[in-house]
């Protein structure tokens, strides 16, 4: 099935190539950019300016290098480099391109906003849930999931599918950070009541409405502060404020957010948590259209030794059973499951990273340690 994999070798260096190699999770490829005047095509190493930017990793800064790229070699990489300085500017919050200058970009929440903001209903999926091993999922099965399109250089108006997410409310999309960080190319759109990428609407009948299609334009994009300080790939987690409020429907409907005490071994009692995207599966191509697959959860203990990168208690590890996995194109998607009485699905984690497809358990953001951090940010 999916995967959103990063190998562990220089994964700075990584994340600001966002190169399309194999066993990168930063799939989306880059155009290398053209110097302006004033500027040469040299060595980062040789750069002291926007090398001393990586002394402080925050998303303005490795944006900073990234866009100053013009070359893509994960072994000597090279920018346009001039005399002057870039400042270093920590960020919280990103205002995607293309947005107006008037929309909110901090982490404000006016009135308060929070928990009462979250549905009273959630987690109710329009047809059976049942489990599948890398198959296509039902129409409707998903309801609360989103895919997030990036605009291609060609064909003119073309997205690539890039990323998934989960609706958590009337207004909000939560997604993985590195899916609104390194993005080569501009996010474009978010599309929520989706199944096949190539039809609409997806099936037939007096309740079988279009999808949903939210331009990123005049939305807010709030990254968590810690992301990627703590640890590389560390706080692996973003909120997106689309541009209106979502319509309800059997093909539209929220997830529901753990508490911050959610204990999700217990929680899951042996059930295998169903992981859900678009993104590659064993063919080595791209899903168009939606497919999960169950995987169990692992003891986050178990997984360390297979990462050179450090991992900590605010992530999760499930797979590792027979190939199934997420893969590439899959990030930012939500791992989940329901009550044991099948009313209630919850969010468990976010795709974030692993080792090669299908092989090794794959590591996920765990959304209960990010609770408060979501409501405080919610506004109406």
């Amino acid at each position: 099935m999916m995967y959103v994999k990063i190998r562990p070798i220089n994964l700075l260096l990584l994340a600001i190539l966002a190169v399309n190699a194999n066993g990168s999770s930063l799939r989306r490829a880059r155009q290398a950019s053209q110097c302006r005047a004033g500027t040469s095509c040299i060595p980062l190493d040789s750069c002291p300016s926007l090398k001393n930017l990586l002394k402080k990793p925050t998303t303005e800064n490795l944006i900073r290098v990234r866009d100053a790229l013009c070359n893509r070699s994960r072994r000597n990489p090279l920018v346009c480099c001039g005399p002057t300085t870039p400042t270093e500017t920590p960020v919280s919050s990103v205002t995607p391109p293309g947005s107006s200058s008037e929309t909110p970009t901090g982490p404000t929440n006016p009135g308060g906003g929070g928990e009462g903001l979250l549905p009273s209903v959630c987690g109710r999926a329009g047809t059976s849930r049942k489990i599948f091993n890398g198959v296509e999922a039902p129409v409707g099965a998903f309801p609360w999931m989103a895919v997030l399109g990036y605009t291609k250089p060609s064909p003119p108006g073309g997205l690539d599918w890039g990323c998934g997410g989960v609706l958590i409310n009337d207004q909000y999309v939560l997604t993985a950070a590195h899916c609104v960080v390194f993005t080569p190319l501009p996010l474009n759109e978010i599309r929520l009541g989706e199944h096949n990428l190539d039809t609409d609407p997806d099936c037939t009948g007096a309740e079988c409405p279009s999808h949903q299609a939210f331009k990123i334009k005049g939305s807010q994009i709030i990254i968590h502060p810690n992301y990627n300080t703590r640890t590389n790939i560390s706080d692996d987690i973003a909120l997106i404020r689309l541009d209106r409020k979502v319509t309800f429907n059997r093909l539209v409907q929220p997830a529901c957010l753990p508490d911050a005490q959610f204990d999700v071994e217990s929680f899951l009692n042996g059930r295998k948590a169903t992981v859900a995207g678009w993104g590659t599966t064993e063919t080595r191509f791209k899903s168009r259209v939606l497919k999960s697959v169950g995987v169990p959860f692992v003891n986050l203990d178990t997984c360390k030794p297979l990462y050179e990168i450090p991992l900590n208690s605010d992530q999760l590890c499930f797979g590792g059973e027979g190939g199934r996995d997420s893969c590439r194109g899959d990030s930012g998607g939500p791992i989940f499951q329901a009550s044991t009485s099948g009313t209630r699905t919850t969010v468990l984690g976010l795709v974030s990273l692993g080792n090669e497809c299908g092989t090794d358990p794959a590591i996920y953001t765990k959304v209960s340690s990010y609770r408060s951090w979501i409501v405080q940010n919610l506004r109406p």
